[in-house]
């Protein structure tokens, strides 16, 4: 495969989930792994050294005004995602922002708005849009051989250190089991059936007012179902099965960042389908960047600004029904 052009890659907050991401990256041959910015020179320094970023900067201003950085992965807080994307934005730099791109649709709306007035690439991180198997999975759906899809089952759940002040419980910092997990099956029942019709929402409180386990039903166009569940409390199966008229197909633990998928068809017992994945699987999305860059396009159109607002739209609609619930 012929390599394109090459693009120096800076990563905006130096935790986990950017270590991931940098691990993918290492595996792209586009990329080059130029800087690293946190608000800790000595966590940004350590970070550099473990991944092989060529520069690590002690403040996010640094980074911003390096005319040697042309794209910005977001990988800040929830509750910071706004503001440091239209800051990257504003600094001239393509934006790859880690999922949920914000914390309400008003907030996204804003974000593509900028983008598209600066003529610059944005995109959301939701890394499982662009895996193989999540693609498998769609196409043995789509291809007729099992009939009808009717029912999607997708739940994802763990059992969370309750700490009131962490991002998963905070609802200064985006907390929540919605924001945090269950975008992930809330993703799934979009991309495979589009925006549903009605919502039902059953959720419980944690202490501090975020949701802490949220049971989602939804009816789409055609009338398929879709029961999808996300909790801090509870250690769940986290996969997602799909039952349609003539059989089922199931994406195995952990479904967001699936390395099995399994059919039947009928009475037939479950047969493995392989579908090879490479590195860990960040580096998917930060291909779809960097060929959207080379065809010199400013979104995808596999993970569109319009699927974004779609998705967060959907958040909104189920974090106020919970709330509602929470008021009573």
């Amino acid at each position: 495969m012929a390599i394109g052009k090459k693009y120096r890659w800076a990563i905006l907050g130096a935790g986990h989930i950017a270590g991931k991401f940098a691990e993918g990256l290492a595996a792209c041959p586009q990329a080059i792994r130029y800087a690293v910015a946190s608000r800790q020179m000595e966590k940004a320094e350590a970070f550099r050294r473990q991944f092989g970023f060529e520069r690590a900067y002690g403040s996010y201003e640094e980074m911003w005004a390096d005319p040697d950085v042309g794209i910005v992965y977001v990988a800040t807080p929830n509750h910071l995602h706004l503001e440091h994307t239209r800051r990257s934005l504003m600094a001239g730099k393509a934006v790859l922002c880690e999922k949920p791109f914000a914390l309400h649709v008003a907030d996204v709306r804003e974000m593509v708005s900028l983008a598209r007035a600066k003529k610059l690439f944005l995109m959301e991180a939701l890394w499982s849009r662009f895996l193989p198997t999540i693609r498998r999975f769609k196409e043995e759906m789509m291809g007729g051989k099992y009939g009808k899809p009717l029912l999607l089952q997708a739940e994802f759940g763990f059992v969370a250190k309750y700490d009131e002040n962490s991002r998963l419980f905070a609802p200064s910092l985006g907390g929540g089991a919605v924001y945090d997990i269950g975008i992930y099956p809330l993703f799934l029942a979009l991309y495979l059936f589009g925006k549903p019709n009605s919502i039902e929402v059953v959720s419980v409180p944690a202490q501090t007012g975020t949701d802490m386990t949220t049971a989602i039903l939804m009816k789409h166009a055609n009338g398929e179902i879709s029961m999808l569940t996300a909790s801090f409390a509870m250690r769940l199966e986290c996969d997602a099965k799909l039952y349609l008229s003539g059989g089922s197909l199931r994406l195995c633990r952990m479904f967001h960042m699936p390395t099995q998928l399994t059919s039947s068809l009928g009475e037939a017992l479950p047969a493995e389908i392989e579908v090879e994945t490479l590195s860990n699987g960040y580096n998917y999305e930060a291909l779809e960047v960097m060929d959207c860059l080379d065809r010199g396009v400013t979104e995808s159109d596999r993970w569109s600004h319009e699927m974004s607002i779609d998705l967060m739209e959907l958040i909104d609609i189920v974090n106020q029904k919970a709330k509602e619930q929470f008021d009573r």
